[in-house]
């Protein structure tokens, strides 16, 4: 019913009615009019009306139901050219001039839209029609979505996500077009533009594989797809955590309780609810010494969380009353702690907490002066001695004590002591190959001169204080030997 040449409503006529006028049924209550005219609407299945519409060369479509579009194809000549297309492809065209109504069809031959042209303008920078009375007929739906989304609820950083999702086609007619597919997370994204011919109800499964973002959290990650006449997207949350992150902090709260017990905390630049751990701890003890400490006990702790416990009993690592570090290592990090272990009995006096005298001040400190200061003299008493004079090969002498070093290392172990013993063999045997082959570098390596004299005493005095310093119960013994072995070397040497 048009009420001033506009639709008012649509309703029911009363069956009686005051004479000279016709009554209606307005929501449940009943309205009288003597200024209006009637439209009889022919269209089979109408369901939409639009009092009226502008369609542009900017704009020059409107959607029918979810799967028709009515578009302005061209004006000229004061005539305007209509398209109805499904899914982009046209089914019916039509053409009108102002004044006339203009139907399109749909496949099966019913009408699908009709509508009365206004007005049609030229211009060169946007031409258009004006539309009014729009009626149309009603469609079936399209209804294409994302169905469950298949990923893990936990992920790594940069770890790779197999992402599962099917496209389902909800609705009750089928689905043949190119849609674009995006699926995309933090820090990744994939498109995909597959060729989907969906019946209605039909599904099809895709699978794609992105990267989970460095960033330890919460993440989402969103399928959305554009079937050319909408935009459907479903999202889905997961977590994304780090495996054994650096260590910014740790910290200790170990004890002596019928050993030394206790729990060690880490902390990284990441959450605590985001991090994973699944490494190990190094828990050395030291013993307190007279020159310093000396390692005694070496243990893995397996790491499952930011805290974890050290169990280390009496058995493990005593050796009698004292003092001993416990140091704590883990990922480039470490902490320790001192303490005076009194072992089972409890019998202890304190010592406090303050370190013994440094090596300069312990008892090593006149026997490493006497090595040096007899090597210097076993110099001085052959130079005195001998007119002619033939200085230890520099290499000959580095290969000898990388195998004494190698010696007291297998017999006491100690990685670092092996690891010099290496080098130091190796370096020898690098020096003395290279001395045969290039004379040049023999001559040096065998020239006879105070400075070679003291490059070769150095080699022998730092192999022989490193081995005191390590195993100083073997000092006695390794300062006499050095001593003895040096002078018999130097006297003994004829060249080679």
């Amino acid at each position: 019913m048009y009420f001033d040449d506009t639709l008012a409503l649509t309703t029911e006529f009363k069956n009686e009615n005051p004479s000279g006028k016709i009554g209606f049924d307005v929501y449940g209550g009943t309205g009288y009019f003597d200024n209006f005219y009637l439209r009889p609407i022919t269209m089979e299945n109408a369901s939409g009306y639009l009092n009226e519409l502008n369609l542009t060369s900017t704009k020059p479509s409107t959607r029918i139901g979810s799967i028709y579009t009515l578009q302005l194809e061209d004006t000229a000549n004061g005539k305007a050219f209509f398209s109805l297309s499904k899914f982009g492809k046209t089914i019916d065209t039509s053409v009108g001039s102002e004044g006339e109504t203009v139907s399109l069809y749909f496949e099966n031959g019913d009408e699908a839209v009709n509508f009365k042209i206004n007005e049609v303008f030229d211009a060169e920078d946007n031409s258009g029609v004006w539309l009014e009375e729009i009626i149309s007929a009603s469609t079936d739906d399209l209804n294409i979505g994302v169905d469950e989304i298949s990923i893990d609820p936990i992920y790594y950083q940069e770890e790779n996500m197999d992402v599962g999702f099917s496209v389902k086609n909800n609705g009750g007619i089928g689905y043949k077009g190119t849609p674009e597919i995006v699926i995309s997370t933090d820090g990744d994204k994939e498109t995909i533009n597959p060729e989907l011919v969906l019946d209605a109800k039909g599904s099809e499964q895709f699978n794609v594989m992105l990267k989970a973002p460095d960033n330890p959290g919460s993440h989402t990650l969103t399928i959305s797809i554009d079937p050319e006449y909408t935009s459907i997207g479903r999202s889905v949350d997961y977590q994304v955590r780090a495996l054994n992150p650096a260590v910014t902090t740790i910290s200790t709260d170990l004890q002596e309780d019928n050993g030394i017990r206790g729990t060690v905390t880490i902390g990284t630049p990441f959450p605590a609810q985001f991090v994973d751990w699944d490494t190990t701890a190094i828990v050395k003890v030291y013993s307190v010494v007279d020159y310093g400490k000396k390692e005694i006990y070496s243990k893995d702790v397996t790491v499952t969380g930011s805290t974890f416990n050290v169990d280390l009993g009496y058995n493990e690592f005593y050796r009698g009353d004292g003092q001993y570090v416990v140091s704590v290592d883990i990922g480039g990090m470490q902490d320790s702690d001192l303490f005076e272990i009194v072992g089972e009995d409890f019998d202890y006096t304190p010592t406090g907490d303050g370190l013994p005298p440094t090596i300069l001040t312990g008892e090593l400190y006149p026997k490493l002066m006497m090595l040096l200061i007899g090597m210097v003299a076993a110099v001085s008493v052959r130079n005195h001695m001998q007119k002619v004079t033939k200085s230890l090969p520099i290499d000959l002498l580095a290969i000898v004590c990388g195998i004494a070093l190698l010696v007291v290392a297998f017999i006491r172990g100690g990685s670092d002591m092996v690891t010099l013993g290496i080098v130091l063999t190796g370096a020898g045997i690098g020096a003395n190959i290279v001395s045969r082959s290039d004379s040049s570098v023999g001559k040096m390596l065998m020239m006879d001169s105070h400075l070679h004299d003291f490059a070769g005493m150095l080699i022998v005095f730092s192999s022989a204080a490193y081995i005191v310093l390590q195993v100083p119960e073997w000092s006695f013994f390794v300062v006499v030997g050095t001593l003895v072995a040096y002078y018999s070397a130097l006297n003994m040497y004829k060249g080679r």
